[in-house]
């Protein structure tokens, strides 16, 4: 009983030791919070304002895109053809598509949006891209890096599709809304406009990709039902063989006609009103909090290095 009574009052003591060192050095500790919070408000001043862009995408309705050869499974099999279907796998290949080096060649010749993406990089004296100038300090950050990992010093390369596909992917994030089975595609940049232009060429060239290809595809196994609709002698198979040419080929005429194929906007897209991106008030209580530990420990550490030396 008296041993667990006096390593309480050493506790207590110890206790009181440490808020007396806080207490004492409280002048630092406030010093160095303010200093903390004058350097996050001098790198709020100059930090980049950055905007969220939202665009939202849903399924082409189900009345179109629903392929009418699902209901003639054994005329496929029969003819040897996989028939194409617009189906959930069609929007998961959109999605996949929207960051791919195949819409970014499609985009890239709009030399408007690569010039507006690439501005650092564009040189109007030889209306064409070349590297941009580097600082001393930026060399001196690549010479330490190439020392350091042994990288070796990498040429320029100048905008290409395979660039603008990393960009995109870097830059646009895609979102699965499980519950609605939507897609959110969302960027924070300070060119907003920009990006949301970007955003919509994207959706566009994979739209147009998903078009093409279901029209390149249906063709060969259409073709054969015709033939077969010459040839075939049971009333029910014709009768059957009508009814699936009578709708794929309307189908096709919605591929080829229609504004949207695969996916379409169900919200305008949007630009956030006010900055997103920094958030000042977060930034500068971090800063706050930090200051106030960093000071709370090296007050502490001088107080021990103290104790030690007496």
């Amino acid at each position: 009983m008296t041993n667990h009574n006096e390593n309480h009052n050493i506790d207590e003591i110890d206790l009181n030791r440490l808020f007396s060192c806080i207490w004492r050095g409280k002048i630092f500790i406030i010093s160095l919070s303010i200093v903390f919070i004058f350097f996050a408000s001098m790198h709020l001043q100059t930090a980049e304002r950055k905007y969220t862009v939202e665009y939202k995408l849903k399924p082409v309705g189900e009345n179109q895109q629903d392929s009418s050869f699902a209901n003639f499974g054994g005329f496929a099999s029969f003819a040897g053809f996989e028939l194409p279907s617009n189906s959930n796998n069609d929007f998961k290949i959109f999605k996949e598509l929207i960051s791919s080096v195949e819409v970014s060649e499609m985009i890239f010749a709009n030399k408007e949006i690569i010039k507006n993406i690439y501005a650092k990089e564009w040189d109007t004296s030889l209306n064409d891209f070349s590297a941009p100038p580097k600082g001393k300090f930026q060399t001196l950050i690549e010479e330490v890096k190439r020392t350091l990992t042994g990288d070796i010093d990498e040429s320029y390369m100048p905008p290409s599709p395979k660039r603008l596909a990393i960009f995109i992917s870097k830059n646009i994030k895609i979102i699965d809304e499980k519950e609605t089975g939507f897609l959110s595609i969302k960027a924070e940049t300070s060119k907003p406009d920009i990006l949301l232009s970007l955003i919509i060429s994207t959706t566009e060239a994979s739209d147009q990709i998903m078009r093409q290809r279901y029209i390149n595809f249906s063709t060969e196994p259409l073709a054969f039902y015709k033939e077969k609709l010459t040839t075939s002698r049971s009333r029910e198979h014709r009768e059957a063989l009508a009814e699936l040419i009578g709708k794929e080929e309307q189908k096709l005429m919605f591929a080829s006609r229609g504004k949207y194929f695969t996916a379409e906007p169900y919200i305008n897209p949007t630009i956030s009103f006010y900055p997103t991106a920094p958030k000042p008030m977060l930034i500068l209580l971090l800063s706050l909090i930090i200051g106030l530990f960093t000071g709370c420990g090296m007050v502490l550490i001088r107080a021990a290095i103290a104790k030690d030396n007496s």
